[in-house]
């Protein structure tokens, strides 16, 4: 019984690798190196199908008020760090393009700003949302979500890590 759910799995998985390979998906692992376009800091990001939308560590300088977020007369210009666990920092000024809710485990709210980010993963040059998150007590800096790995092609083996160089694409 043991040897039959063993070798379903494993056939399983290679058919999940076939697959990603016949439709020309990239195969990542869970854990990859990560870049942000034109900035020399690499990051590690946990690619999590689990989540929806991609979130990296953030330290906040300036930002708008979430409320004035609306008004046309409001600047939607924000500051952030962004730091490594190498202690390497850069400073990003870009725009906010939204606000999103995020649920908190007791039920509540939290409202985090978004911003589009380049990011160089495996080679591929990818352009999404991110939220801007406080994640010091999470073990990795940058989370990739669905809506990124799909705008990818990227296709997730869970058996492995760090399988391509955070490069970008020439």
């Amino acid at each position: 019984m043991l040897l039959k759910l063993a070798t379903s799995l494993l056939v399983s998985s290679g058919l999940a690798l076939s697959a990603a390979a016949e439709t020309d998906k990239n195969v990542l692992g869970w854990l990859e190196h990560v870049r942000i376009a034109d900035l020399d800091i690499e990051l590690d990001a946990k690619l999590d199908t689990g989540a929806k939308t991609s979130s990296i560590h953030a330290e906040i300088m300036s930002a708008p008020d979430r409320k004035d977020f609306d008004d046309e007369d409001e600047s939607r210009d924000i500051i952030f760090k962004v730091i490594n666990e190498d202690g390497d920092e850069r400073t990003i000024e870009t725009e906010i393009v939204r606000w999103a809710a995020i649920k908190t485990k007791r039920g509540g709210l939290i409202h985090r700003p978004v911003v589009d980010l380049e990011f160089c993963l495996g080679g591929l040059l990818i352009e999404d949302e991110v939220t801007l998150a406080d994640r010091g007590n999470f073990n990795y800096e940058t989370l990739i979500g669905r809506n990124m790995l799909e705008a990818a092609d990227i296709v997730v083996d869970a058996s492995e890590i760090y399988t391509k160089r955070a490069r970008c694409p020439k």
